[in-house]
Formats: structure tokens, sequence, C-alpha cells
């Protein structure tokens, strides 16, 4: 498929099918496109499974919109208007996606208490011995504004809080056998912009990540992390009291 009629389908579908279907004529009429190329692209997207036709309307699934997303960008679509036509949870999940691909098990909106307060990690991903605490936004412009930082201050004391409580919380969590954790707080983006790094804590594009991944250990010298020492879980078996004796099936008991 030629780049420029794909990008602009696909950006075009983003924005016109955001918790509901759109019209083939809709779609059509929405665009500066001929009517061959149109349905060429949408062949080719149905054909991929990455949309669904039926009756003249189109209709995307969630996974599909991510899918649609991602191959937007891929093919040179503008950051800003694919993270615009993006609702919070569908970006949420392509960084969990991403995570997840990358060997993490994730936990989506994670609750705690601490510090008298009720806190929420956007995406806790969880691979031992890390904790990455991340921190979804749609920013596209870096971490140059006083909105951006202040973001980054109160995630960062988030992250230092959650450090705090994470033994208390290993079951819930999942790493009741670890003996040690390491917390890295990062904010995630859908921006062009290269990593950047303030108070120690990185903004990653989320198409960036895999390679941020690849990397993680060498990275951690210089971002900010919180090392906790964990209680292993006690595997003893306890025995049990026995109470009276048992009598044995070939014998009666006397009276």
């Amino acid at each position: 498929m030629e780049s420029a009629p794909l990008r602009l389908v696909l950006t075009r579908l983003l924005a016109l099918t955001n918790d509901e279907s759109v019209e083939v004529e809709n779609l059509r009429g929405s665009m500066r496109i001929t009517s061959e190329a149109l349905e060429g692209v949408l062949y080719r997207l149905s054909e991929s499974d990455m949309i669904t036709i039926e009756g003249g309307w189109i209709t995307l699934s969630l996974d599909q919109r991510l899918q649609i997303a991602t191959k937007a960008v891929e093919v040179g679509a503008d950051f800003e208007s694919v993270s615009r036509s993006l609702g919070w949870k569908e970006f949420e999940e392509i960084s969990a996606k991403v995570l997840e691909e990358n060997r993490f098990r994730v936990l989506r909106r994670f609750r705690f208490t601490g510090e008298g307060r009720r806190w929420e990690i956007d995406l806790l991903a969880i691979r031992a011995p890390y904790l990455v605490c991340a921190e979804c936004k749609h920013w596209g412009k870096g971490m140059g504004n006083q909105t951006a930082r202040g973001i980054i201050e109160t995630h960062l004391e988030k992250t230092e809080v959650f450090s705090r409580f994470v033994e208390a919380l290993n079951k819930r969590i999942g790493i009741e056998n670890w003996t040690k954790a390491t917390l890295v707080p990062m904010v995630l983006t859908l921006s062009a912009t290269p990593m950047e790094i303030y108070r120690r804590v990185p903004s990653v594009s989320v198409l960036a990540l895999p390679s941020f991944i690849t990397e993680f250990d060498g990275h951690l010298e210089r971002l900010a992390n919180f090392k906790v020492e964990l209680k292993p879980a006690d595997t003893r078996l306890k025995q049990m009291k026995l109470r009276g004796v048992a009598v044995s099936g070939s014998r009666r008991a006397r009276r």
C-alpha cells in the first residue's frame, strides 16, 4: 500500500471511530482521496483483520484501534494526531502491550494506600527484580513546561511512597517469593521526542520503549530507583498437632 493514502485513511479511521462505527461513505467524504484508492486500502486492512466492515459500516475493536494507531505511526502519521485520537484507556493498553511483549507482567491502574492517602500507578510492570512504575501521559513537546515537571515530581514521590509499602503488598503484586526489588519511576508518552530525564525520571516515547527496555540495566545508574529488601515467603510446612489417637480400621476401640 502507498504510504500517503494509507496514512490518511488510518488517521481518519482513528478520529471517526472513537466508541462508534463509521459509514464508508462518511469516511470517503471526510478525505480527498479517490474511491479506488480508498477501496484498495480498506480491502487490505480488512484482509489483515485490522478493520471490520459489515453493511457499509466500519467498526474497530480496541485491539484493532491499537493496531491502526501503531501502523499509522509506522507510516509517518503525526504523533500528536494519533495521540489525540486515542482515549486514555487505549493509550495505556498500547503501553501495556509493549511491556508485556518484553516479558513484563503488567498490572493496570494499581491502587494502594500509604502515608494517609490513596495513590494510583497507571501501569505497574513486573519482571524480577524490577517494578517499573509507569505514568502514561499524552504530552508531545517534552518536559520543558511547569505542568510536565509537576507531574514528574508527584510521580517520583508516589514511587518513593510505594517502595515503603511493597512488602505489605507483595501478595497483591505477586512477588511474595522475591528477596529484593528495584522500583523505577518512568513516564510514557506517544510523542516523537527523544528520551528526556528530569529529576532522574525518564520520559520515554512508547515507540522507543522496546529499545529502552533492551538497554534497561545500562540506564539504571543514571535513573531514580528505590531498592527494597524483602523477606522470602515461609515455605516450611506447618505440622498439624493430632488431637487424640487414631484407631486402626482392623481393630475396634475398647469400651
